[in-house]
Parts: C-alpha cells; structure tokens; sequence
C-alpha cells in the first residue's frame, strides 16, 4: 500500500539507455492524509567518485491521471528534497495534486556533507557537468512518462540550467522561475583571467552561509519551534525577527525575502530553507558571467542554440531583485527565439517569496497550472 514507508535499496537496468538507476525510495507517502508520494533514484556519474552521485525525486498523485511530467532544475544549494508538506506553500505538491508528475533533480553537492573538509574535487564541476548530469536523468524521466508532454522548469541557477538543457532535448515548455541566462548589451568577459585568479585563491566552492552550519540550522530550528521565541541576538525580541531581519537583509533589502511585509511566513521560510545543500563549486560563478555576457560565449557550446529556441516560455521575476536582474530574465526569455512568451512581473516579491509566498498560490501555481494546460490541450 502507498501508505505504508518502503524504504529500500534495489538495482535496475535501463536497457534503452544502459545506466543502472538505484530505487533508494519507492512510492513514499509524502502527507498522512493524501495520495501524494516520493520515489527517488540515485545513479552514479562519472568520473564516478566518492560524490560523482545524483539523484531524481518524483513526486506524483497516485489517484489523479497524469496529464504532464515536469523536469525541475533547483536553485543554488537546493536539492530535490520536499521540506513543505502543504500544496499553498510547494509548487511541486501543487501540481501533483493537479496530475502533473514532478521531477527534482538533486546535484552532485547534495551528496558533499558540510564535514568535508577537502573540496578540490569540485573544482571540475562545471555547468556543463551539471547539464550532463540532467540530460541523463531526462532520458530515463521519458521512459517513466512515455505518453504524457515533458516540460522543463529551473528557479534561480537552475533557469540557466533549464535553458541549455533546452537546446539539447526537446520539451513542450520552459518555465523560468526568478532566473535568467543571457543578459541584455553584451560586453563580453575575459573567461582566461578568471580562470587564472579562480586556480590562485583555490576557492574550489563556496558555502551556503557565515554563521557556519551549526549556527545557521539551530537558528532555523528555532524558527520551526517557536517564531516567538527568545532571540539568540539581543538586537531582536524574538528569534522570528532575527531571522526575518537576516533573510530581508541578505541580498540587499526585501530581495531574498520581503519579510518587512510579511510577504512568506517566516516558519515556511525556515522550513524551505533548512535543507539546503552547504556546498557549492564556485567555478559556475564564473561560467554563469562569461556565458551571460556573451552573445554565444566562445567557451562553452551550451548556449549555440540561444535565438533560436522554439518552445513556449513562461518566466516569473521578483520585482525586489532589482532592474538588472529582472532584465537578465525578461531578455533571456523575450530573445530566446520562441514566439510564445509570458512575462509575469512580481511586485514586492523577493526571490524565496517566488516559491512560497502567501499569495504564490495564487500569483505563481494558479498561473503555471493554466499556461500548462493550455499546452497541453
């Protein structure tokens, strides 16, 4: 029964592709009271390392016909995992109870603990590799859904992600959540001297936050325990505050989180984001400013096919991320060459209000859920 926890370990064979998927979780349910369950695949990638690992979480309503499968890409530090258990708050739930089948990749960092001390293995973990990496998975996600449309979606990093996988594998949409790919006025970048000061500082990843991984998750779990509880800082009355002040301030006011008006609750806030992945390789940083700065970057082949996309986007900006970047999203999709474009511009939104403000129900889900089903039908 889809109600009872199996969890175990089991290998397959894919012949059409000839990779073998581990099943570490099979048909899990996701709530206590709905039809909604979790099933993730792990496969081995090469150079087949230590953390040379992805993964693929599904989620999907056993009890509604499938109509479509979306391929999700995550943002930086995200990974495939479902942390909120309630459909106004989690696009992915959302669309499962509305007979869309969800994909979450979880990258390769998913698998490097915040312990490891060692991270030059990361220093190769390119877009390309991650983009590898998803094509892979997409080949074995059409044998799982051979008869519905596959569409792709990214948030954040992963709109990147999203829109070069595009140019490798067809899909009947993209959809764009707070991200971007190309930037508008090119001006080029000089990739080599990048690369030169990146081999000399050696900063191979970066981390997911200053106040170290115990200090980050015990003021989260707080958070989850008790939004009003005492403050670890004396600057705040409460521990709600203190993280609503830290979110709000992150990436320049209200641009991460608009928690001054209260646009996302602050426990979903906690809860989104306590499962996010420590590491991530800084090497992308660099790959993401000469491929976003180039007209078709002389670096990668990633992007050859920018122009001349013909599938239908939707893209999402959060107003509170400032004109450039909003421009970053806007160009990416208006100029990609498709001929069905939707813009939607989110006023007094930060970018993890995208996923999970109160009103995203409403100004996000609602709105993916009828662009779909008119590709759909």
């Amino acid at each position: 029964m889809f109600w009872q926890m199996r969890i175990f370990i089991l290998s397959i064979l894919i012949p059409c592709i000839g990779l073998a998927w581990e099943v570490v979780q099979e048909e899990t349910s996701v709530l206590p009271m709905a039809p909604v369950t979790q099933t993730i695949w792990k496969q081995v990638v090469q150079p087949a390392g230590k953390y040379d690992l992805v993964s693929l979480n599904r989620y999907r309503n056993s009890e509604v016909p499938t109509v479509a499968a979306i391929f999700f890409l995550p943002g930086t530090n995200m990974n495939g995992g479902i942390s909120i258990l309630n459909e106004s708050h989690n696009l992915w739930l959302y669309l499962a109870n509305r007979g869309v089948d969800v994909y979450a990749m979880d990258y390769r960092t998913h698998y490097v603990s915040h312990e490891v001390k060692e991270i030059d293995f990361m220093k190769d973990w390119t877009i390309a590799t991650f983009v590898d990496d998803a094509a892979m998975l997409v080949k074995q996600v059409r044998l799982l859904n051979p008869e519905q449309p596959l569409f792709i979606s990214g948030y954040s990093r992963g709109v990147v992600y999203a829109f070069a996988l595009a140019g490798r594998e067809n899909f009947q949409g993209l959809i764009a959540l707070d991200g971007g790919f190309k930037k508008p006025n090119p001006k080029g970048f000089d990739l080599a001297s990048a690369l030169r000061q990146f081999d000399t500082r050696a900063d191979f990843a970066s981390i997911l936050s200053r106040r170290g991984f115990v200090g980050r998750t015990a003021l989260m779990r707080s958070v989850l325990d008790d939004p009003s509880g005492p403050a670890t800082n004396d600057r705040y009355e409460t521990v709600g505050d203190e993280l609503g002040d830290a979110l709000y301030r992150a990436f320049g006011d209200g641009a991460l989180a608009n928690t001054k008006d209260g646009l996302s609750s602050i426990r979903v806030l906690a809860q989104q984001l306590i499962g996010y992945d420590w590491y991530f390789p800084s090497i992308q940083n660099i790959e993401l400013r000469s491929i976003a700065l180039h007209d078709d970057d002389p670096a990668t082949e990633i992007d050859d096919h920018f122009g001349q996309m013909e599938l239908p986007i939707i893209y999402f900006g959060a107003a509170n991320m400032g004109a450039e970047y909003i421009l970053s999203g806007i160009y990416s999709a208006a100029e990609s060459g498709s001929r069905d474009v939707t813009l939607h511009l989110l006023e007094g939104y930060g970018h993890a209000d995208v996923l999970v403000a109160n009103s995203a129900k409403e100004d996000v889900y609602h709105v993916i859920e009828e662009w779909l089903n008119d590709r759909i039908n």
